[in-house]
């Protein structure tokens, strides 16, 4: 592993689309990783679902249909609301260290989506839910989790999400909606209709990695793993994101 400076950040760009393979790794960066200062991670999923931390999943989506699907259903270390990731959504995790005893800017986190989509011409605007919104509708929502002055922070960015699936698995049943309290929604739109035309997902990757290069100007290096984070990933994976006790834990007990 490269050794850190503090003026250096790293990233790292996910090339596998498995929700299971990408959190345990995004949970190695965070955990695993402390001595580097800023990390980035940009990554996509199949299909599937990721609850924050205190959340229920029957107060949060239809079990049922997740479950004919055959969609996966992740919770996260962080807190914040539910949502669904498709091949059309676009992750970008920042994970970095506080060494000054103030804590964490949580307006800063975004700023390179922001200015990366502005010079593509939109502009998307922070609201005070701390979510990312387009002309009033919502195109990213975040979440972030701290330990020991080190943050972790993660965006989900709808860029060609299929909206009438997100809105399908995100409806609870009447039944069980009168009986839970579930998360405040937001109405939802995609970033590609707003870009020029022809812009994949992958020109979306390249223009927040250039913005973070301009930023970090000539101080950030992609990351190189030890063979053990394979095996960090495996256990993590089978132990405790795809473990039911923790997908599945009462609110307030998931740890």
């Amino acid at each position: 592993m490269i050794h850190d400076r503090p003026a250096h950040a790293y990233y790292y760009v996910s090339p596998s689309t498995d929700p299971y393979y990408n959190i345990a790794l995004e949970d190695y960066l965070y955990r695993q990783l402390r001595p580097l200062d800023t990390i980035y991670m940009l990554w996509v999923n199949r299909p599937s679902v990721f609850m924050g931390r205190y959340q229920c999943a029957e107060a949060e989506l239809d079990m049922a249909y997740l479950e004919e699907r055959q969609i996966a259903l992740l919770r996260r270390s962080s807190g914040g609301g539910t949502v669904y990731h498709d091949l059309g959504n676009l992750n970008f995790s920042v994970i970095s260290n506080d060494h000054t005893g103030r804590g964490f800017d949580l307006k800063a986190f975004p700023e390179p989506v922001q200015a990366a989509l502005a010079t593509l011409g939109v502009e998307v605007v922070r609201s005070p839910r701390g979510d990312l919104r387009l002309d009033g509708l919502k195109v990213g929502g975040a979440a972030e989790a701290t330990t020991r002055s080190r943050m972790l922070y993660h965006i989900c960015l709808l860029f060609d999400t299929d909206l009438d699936e997100l809105e399908r698995i995100l409806t609870v049943p009447e039944t069980e909606a009168r009986s839970r309290v579930a998360s405040v929604r937001s109405v939802v739109t995609n970033l590609r209709p707003h870009l020029p035309a022809g812009f994949t997902i992958e020109d979306f990757k390249r223009s927040i990695l250039s913005e973070l290069e301009r930023r970090h100007a000539g101080a950030l290096y992609p990351l190189d793993f030890r063979p053990e984070v394979e095996d960090y990933i495996r256990e993590q994976r089978e132990t405790h994101f795809e473990h039911p006790d923790w997908i599945h834990a009462p609110i307030g007990r998931a740890k």
